[in-house]
């Protein structure tokens, strides 16, 4: 993840609290990164999950995420497992200062969380083909979509908006944009744009809609304002599967 690319920019957006108790927390990034890399959670490497977990809080940090206490605990726990697997030491660890003792604690953890985590999406599905009924979306190319759908989480969308923002071609074409842009973009127009665009579309693709913006500064507040929506739960996020594609559509009353 090119964290620099996005740090570049100099164009600024207004301030937005974008709270993220709605949103799962520091373990379900774990499990999310685990997964994402197809890894599997009883081989885990600490060095390498350490390493994408901190990319991922700084790209939280960088988008002003109110991050909570708990994302900066597991980060400051996985850097002493790291440290330990890289340098083990002869004194005597009581564990007092970390979520884990050592990897097979966290590992267990994370276990016991992958199960209670899909039992509960099981039960979800379940609720959801006894009262809805789903078709497959009026979008041309989707093929794949399955009889129900699952909602993306905070850490689908973070991957799938550096996709769409972290691009080889990300440079000098973007910068050129961000020097003659002059009118300030706020989270709360992009809410209003995003809200707008699915009054007239029944769903939107996500990679589409970040199509439509030239600047990196438009990109981040519109993404500020998809995660808002779905706060707000005036909008969802939705997958046919997981890591595949994110559709955007108006919260079913």
């Amino acid at each position: 993840m090119d964290i620099e690319k996005l740090n570049s920019s100099e164009a600024t957006i207004e301030p937005y609290s974008i709270k993220l108790d709605f949103f799962e927390g520091p373990l379900n990034l774990l499990l999310h990164l685990i997964q994402q890399q197809e890894m599997d959670i009883t081989e885990i490497s600490i060095s390498a999950i350490t390493d994408q977990y901190l990319e991922y809080i700084e790209l939280m940090e960088l988008l002003d995420l109110d991050l909570a206490s708990e994302f900066i605990v597991m980060a400051a726990t996985l850097l002493q497992l790291k440290s330990q697997s890289i340098l083990p030491t002869t004194q005597p660890d009581t564990g007092e200062n970390r979520q884990f003792k050592d990897r097979q604690e966290l590992v267990k953890h994370l276990l016991e969380y992958k199960q209670f985590k899909e039992a509960g999406q099981a039960l979800d599905r379940y609720a959801d083909q006894n009262s809805l009924t789903y078709t497959r979306p009026e979008i041309e190319g989707v093929s794949d979509w399955r009889e129900y759908e699952i909602s993306a989480t905070l850490f689908d969308l973070i991957s799938a908006f550096q996709t769409v923002t972290i691009r080889p071609n990300f440079g000098a074409d973007d910068d050129y944009y961000e020097e003659i842009q002059e009118d300030p973009i706020t989270v709360e127009m992009q809410m209003d744009f995003v809200q707008r665009l699915l009054t007239d579309n029944k769903q939107i693709r996500f990679s589409e809609l970040f199509s439509e913006f030239g600047s990196k500064t438009e990109k981040i507040a519109t993404f500020l304002a998809i995660l808002e929506l779905v706060r707000l739960q005036q909008i969802m996020a939705i997958q046919s599967d997981h890591f595949t594609e994110i559709y955007l559509q108006r919260k079913v009353a």
